[in-house]
């Protein structure tokens, strides 16, 4: 199949893998044999469905469906091999796992606004146990362990770049940290028991998405090294026996490209131009104020650093010069007058905000831990989402130095500030957690007053990381574009900032391309630039590759 092929999983005969891959504008669950031939695709509702996961006996699978619906959660499913009709299991937040003995599953729910691994009986009767997690994450990828006696799982901070994978026992217990990093994408035990092998994007430097290689690390937090290398991401791995590792392969080119913004979305796509003519990664445009420059994330050289060209991508220069590979830089927002440009830098999961000018000058830290910044209308102030406890707190500081200034405290990200800094723009998810719930455009008016809500996403249309919904305020204040995935694509959006239904930009079709976390206007508001990254994913079989950790 060509296109996007994920989550990946071995059958425990060890003759055939499922994997979840689009067919029109949704995401189903396909069966093929490795012996060869046609894959199957199993389900055939107006649903999507993701992470599928096999019975022992290889007869029959289950997975998970999202719910279309506001304010309800989604369903885990079982269904035969050969397809027919599923069976309803219970609702989850996220896919989950039978054990092998299969007569439980361990999945994520949320109770009383806390998330909770719960373990319930194969049928989806009562849960046996549900144990309650840390705040602050969005949970996925629970794994019984060989024998059933522990479950790890993976969480991803919501707004800043740090993962960890944990591991909990199945019989009683506290949550133990196995792991600490920059981005996960997947894990699976190792067959004796000893550790784990997981996607990491470990001394990737750039972030929309990241580099993932494999890696394996014992049950006691030692021997972590990594299985892959090279700008090929591998990610969603699963193990069956001593030698047997299926993954999804990922390959990634993106480029800056400009998009008009006043014809018909097939008009604005057909018609773009590109700017930039990358080998790796070119990401996050932002334009400068006079519309004459714009800076990006590029991997030019080796790491990712920020970029400043002409607006037609001539004369390139670098303005940071990062070497680190535990340091990563993105997301450049230039300010809305002047030559100040603000960023992230992340380095061993700690976010911290940096602004540089666009000749190289003036590089400092502004914000010593936060993420998501943006600028005040006037360019005078930056806010930023901060974690106070368990709750997230927009804060702003001003540019030329001072404390930071609170805002609200509402599980906030700050998306844009009006031109005339009486309004703020801001994102947050529907239940923290919840990975694939809803996540929320609001505004404010004054900046700490009563939210007005503008606009619901679900969390499975934002590109990358369901917490990165970042809409881009346009020049006149009246639009707020974002990307969102459309099936196998995503395509820009525009928001109406005074309320109302979204509008597309772009149509790419069912070509997978992804346009991933923020894109920014001309000065105008005629153009809009974007990353567009080509993209394919494969399911490919490994063997030879793990080790133990005895």
């Amino acid at each position: 199949m060509v296109g996007m092929e994920d989550s990946p999983a071995l059958s425990p005969d060890g003759k055939a893998v499922a994997f979840v891959a689009p067919f029109g504008a949704r995401r189903h669950i396909w069966i093929r044999m490795l012996a060869g031939g046609a894959p199957l695709r199993i389900t055939n509702d107006d649903a999507d469905h993701q992470h599928p996961r096999w019975a022992p006996d290889s007869t029959s699978l289950i997975y998970y469906s999202p719910s279309a619906t506001e304010g309800e959660t989604g369903t885990l499913w079982e269904i035969a091999v050969l397809g027919g009709t599923p069976r309803r299991l219970f609702d989850a937040i996220t896919g989950g796992d039978l054990s092998h003995d299969g007569k439980r599953i361990a999945a994520f729910q949320i109770r009383n606004g806390r998330v909770e691994l719960a373990l319930a009986a194969r049928d989806g009767s009562g849960a046996s146990r549900a144990l309650a997690l840390p705040a602050g994450c969005l949970y996925s990828y629970p794994r019984w362990a060989p024998g059933d006696g522990s479950i790890a799982m993976e969480c991803i901070s919501m707004y800043s770049f740090d993962s960890l994978l944990y591991v909990v026992p199945a019989v009683g217990g506290t949550v133990r940290e196995l792991l600490h990093g920059s981005s996960f994408r997947g894990l699976s035990w190792l067959s004796d028991g000893s550790g784990l092998v997981y996607g990491s994007a470990a001394e990737s430097t750039v972030l929309y998405p990241p580099v993932y290689n494999l890696r394996t690390i014992g049950l006691d937090g030692k021997a972590d090294r990594q299985l892959t290398f090279g700008d090929v991401s591998y990610v969603d791995p699963d193990v069956q026996g001593a030698s047997r590792l299926i993954v999804s392969r990922v390959r990634i080119q993106s480029d800056i490209w400009k998009f008009e913004t006043g014809g018909t979305p097939s008009a604005n796509t057909s018609s773009a131009v590109r700017i930039t003519h990358q080998t790796g990664q070119a990401q996050v445009p932002s334009v400068s104020p006079d519309g004459a420059e714009l800076v990006y994330l590029s991997d030019s050289g080796g790491h990712g650093n920020l970029w400043v060209s002409k607006v037609d991508g001539s004369a390139p220069r670098p303005i940071t010069f990062e070497r680190d590979p535990d340091i990563a830089i993105g997301v450049p927002i230039w300010a809305p007058r002047g030559n100040r440009i603000v960023f992230i830098r992340s380095q061993m999961g700690k976010t911290s905000e940096w602004l540089v000018n666009s000749d190289a000058t003036g590089l400092h830290e502004l914000i010593p831990q936060g993420a998501g910044a943006t600028w005040s209308g006037d360019g005078q102030w930056v806010y930023y989402t901060v974690r106070n406890k368990d709750a997230f707190c927009i804060e702003k500081v001003p540019v030329e130095g001072g404390a930071p200034s609170p805002v609200r405290c509402d599980g906030a990200l700050p998306s844009a500030v009006s031109p005339d800094n009486s309004t703020l723009y801001y994102t947050g998810p529907a239940a923290l957690g919840a990975v694939a719930q809803w996540n929320y455009l609001r505004k404010a008016s004054p900046e700490s007053g009563p939210p007005q809500p503008l606009v619901r996403v679900a969390g499975l249309r934002i590109p990358v990381k369901a917490t990165m919904f970042n809409p881009v305020l346009s020049p006149d204040g009246k639009w707020l574009a974002v990307p969102l995935i459309d099936g196998p694509s995503s395509n820009i959006w525009l928001a109406p900032s005074a309320g109302g239904p979204l509008l597309p930009i772009t149509d790419f079709g069912q070509r997978p391309v992804l346009i991933a976390r923020r894109v920014s206007w001309s000065p105008d508001g005629t153009q809009m630039y974007a990353a567009v990254a080509e993209t394919d994913a494969d399911v490919v079989l490994l063997n030879g590759l793990l080790p133990t950790h005895r």
